[in-house]
């Protein structure tokens, strides 16, 4: 995947999870992403993390 298309995943993931009231849920799903890889991982992470903090 080209970088502009990483960025559009990770943006539409943490977009969708950002929604999600329950922590629980979010940090299973997050698990899932740094088990695929610790870079995708933390990406959406962060992504998430800003969306919730707005």
């Amino acid at each position: 995947m080209s970088e502009e298309e990483k960025q559009r995943l990770v943006a539409n993931l943490a977009a969708g999870l950002s929604r999600v009231s329950r922590d629980d849920v979010i940090e299973k799903n997050l698990a899932h992403f740094r088990a695929a890889g610790p870079g995708y991982g933390k990406r959406v992470e962060a992504a998430v993390h800003e969306l919730r903090d707005d």
